[in-house]
């Protein structure tokens, strides 16, 4: 079993080899407990009282002893969900206190990790149905399995989310737009194609705009400004209008 879990969700090591400990034992006395978990005697008392106050030991007295046993496994959801139940209470008191984020900031994202968490902030801040702008970072066989492994993914959850995707593109590559198969399987982007050059790895998004590059390690920078994401929506709409579809 992966102890690890129940680390996650706040107990202590000693914690765990003791409650691992009566799990295994069954009703019984310190003795044994102490004896399985190699623990002292004062940490073990210390994890039993702590257990026994969260409902997931109980004892009875026999004579003049305490014995020991494990309460139904099952009591470990509503453990978690009374703790879930007093975090909801005191959200509404914190975000209160949390101070408004800039409205002008700058975010630099490094590597693949940092990739997934800038394009799921889009996801999180642009509202279902809404526009989503751009230029295109650039077509598969240009990338390599990792890269496009990771728009694959995030496609689907973006035509999930039922965008109006609009892709600015240099005209060099409309063949390969084309031949671009995995879009079929979703509602395809609209792409409008302009000669020469034009920027790659940029989406505007409300008052944002990600731009990102996908070289040995990812690096994807989203800037916060209404200011400069209205700069960047106006040069693209200025662009679209003379695009050839």
């Amino acid at each position: 079993m992966d102890a690890s879990i129940l680390q996650n969700i706040g107990f202590t090591n000693a914690q765990i080899k003791v409650y691992l400990a009566l799990l295994e034992l069954g009703q019984t006395t310190s003795g044994p407990i102490i004896k399985r978990s190699g623990l002292q005697n004062s940490v073990v008392y210390n994890a039993l009282n702590q257990l026994i106050e969260q409902g997931l030991v109980s004892f009875v007295l026999k004579g003049q002893r305490k014995y020991f046993s494990a309460t139904n496994p099952k009591n470990l959801i509503t453990f978690i969900e009374d703790k879930k139940s007093k975090i909801e209470q005191i959200v509404p008191e914190l975000i209160a206190k949390q101070t408004p984020p800039p409205k002008q900031s700058a975010q630099v994202f490094l590597g693949w990790k940092g990739a997934y968490q800038a394009f799921n902030y889009i996801l999180e801040v642009l509202p279902q149905g809404s526009e989503y702008i751009g230029f295109a970072v650039g077509f598969e066989e240009q990338y390599t399995k990792r890269v496009i492994q990771f728009f694959r993914e995030f496609q689907k959850k973006r035509a999930l989310m039922n965008y109006k995707v609009k892709f600015i593109v240099n005209e060099s590559a409309r063949e390969q737009v084309k031949q671009y198969g995995f879009y079929s399987k979703f509602k395809k982007p609209e792409f409008r194609f302009v000669p020469g050059y034009a920027p790659r790895g940029l989406v505007i998004f409300g008052d944002h705009v990600l731009s990102a590059a996908f070289g040995e390690e990812p690096v994807v920078v989203i800037t916060t400004s209404k200011m400069i994401a209205d700069n960047y929506r106006t040069a693209f709409n200025n662009m679209w209008k003379i695009a050839k579809k």
